[in-house]
């Protein structure tokens, strides 16, 4: 049997060769490529059959690249809030109206857009037009994801390598091409979570992680989010997200080793926090001459009454808007306004956005010269 191993001429030990096994190795690369090419295609069909098309992922590089394009024009006009004003703001509509360039979109869905209007104070020379989205219930969360969320953003922002940024813009290139490159919905784990039904164990649920809604919008390059169709008024998807909801915006009991007024104190003092941090960044912000306007996006059907019940208006949008010394803008106080509805109680569809936004436009600039 021929052997690998060749004595050296020198002495007694050997020395080890390996030998390249031969073998037609083009074909083995052109029929590995042929099956990954098929396997990607299989996959590609099936989720556009569900009903999945290209488009970007909302990421942290995504916001981050926006983030980079603040700067001290104060003409400038910046986006802060949570998904309401991502969704129900139409960008194209609002420069249209106002007469400047197409906004700078910072808002992120689900978090405490706190952090990133602390940013904009601190670390920017900022001293255009900010429009800040409000809900409520989010700007007050202490801690846990809304929160992480904002300092995730940030720390990409503040930390964002030349291998990030450069992954950034190849990774667009597949996204706008191929729809299963989705990482809300088509991930391994979001997808097992979908198809297997397993029942929780008893005394586990207090201790999982909330569930978050499943992929329903669109993301452009500029990080203008519409609605997805799939999730129009009446439609399956709608109703599951509603009842999504429900839990997310129910505060949760108070701890059992807490009495309940000892509790209320706590939140309340955490309120008070909040309402000063408010006030010293927007004051950092108008002493460098931006100007601020708070827009409180619509919220229908059992949502709203929550959000009625446990961030009341006076108790906690007043006192937000109160707190910055700029004016605010709240969709029931206006009849174009109030009559938007949201399908899954949340958002507006991608049609209602340009509308809301062509309705809320006077308000808007009416606001900003007053200001």
């Amino acid at each position: 049997m021929p052997s690998s191993t060749s004595s050296s001429s020198g002495g007694g030990g050997g020395e080890f060769r390996r030998e390249t096994p031969r073998g037609a190795w083009t074909r083995s690369a052109i029929v590995a490529l042929v099956i990954l090419l098929v396997a990607v295609g299989v996959w590609e069909g099936k989720v556009r059959a569900w009903g999945y098309a290209p488009c970007l992922n909302d990421s942290s590089d995504l916001w981050a690249r926006s983030r980079s394009q603040v700067n001290d024009d104060p003409d400038q006009m910046v986006v802060i809030g949570s998904s309401r004003i991502l969704f129900d703001l139409d960008l194209q509509t609002c420069a249209d109206s106002l007469g400047v360039a197409l906004p700078v979109q910072l808002a992120m869905p689900g978090t405490n857009p706190l952090p990133i209007l602390e940013d904009l104070a601190d670390n920017t020379e900022f001293r255009g037009i900010l429009l800040i989205g409000a809900v409520p219930g989010l700007w007050m969360a202490p801690q846990g994801m809304p929160v992480d969320r904002a300092n995730g953003a940030l720390g990409r922002y503040r930390n964002w390598s030349p291998s990030q940024k450069a992954g950034l813009v190849f990774g667009s290139v597949l996204q706008k091409r191929l729809a299963f490159i989705n990482a809300d919905d088509l991930t391994l784990p979001t997808l097992l979570q979908k198809n297997l039904q397993l029942a929780d164990r008893p005394g586990t649920a207090d201790n999982l992680p909330p569930v978050l809604p499943p992929y329903f919008a669109w993301p452009d390059d500029r990080r203008q989010n519409r609605m997805w169709e799939l999730c129009d008024f009446g439609t399956p998807l709608a109703a599951r997200i509603q009842q999504i909801w429900v839990p997310l915006f129910t505060p949760p009991p108070p701890p059992p080793h807490i009495p309940p007024e000892e509790f209320g104190q706590m939140v309340q003092a955490g309120f008070e926090a909040h309402f000063q941090r408010i006030a010293a960044a927007c004051d950092k912000l108008r002493a460098r001459g931006a100007r601020m306007v708070w827009v409180r996006p619509p919220s229908s059907g059992e949502l709203r009454e929550i959000e009625q019940e446990t961030t009341p208006r006076e108790a906690i949008y007043a006192r937000m808007v109160g707190a910055s010394g700029a004016p605010g803008i709240h969709f029931e106080n206006h009849p174009e306004l109030a009559g938007f509805e949201c399908p899954e109680w949340s958002h507006l569809t991608a049609r209602d956005a340009v509308a809301f936004t062509r309705a809320l436009m006077p308000h808007v600039k009416e606001a900003l010269e007053g200001s």
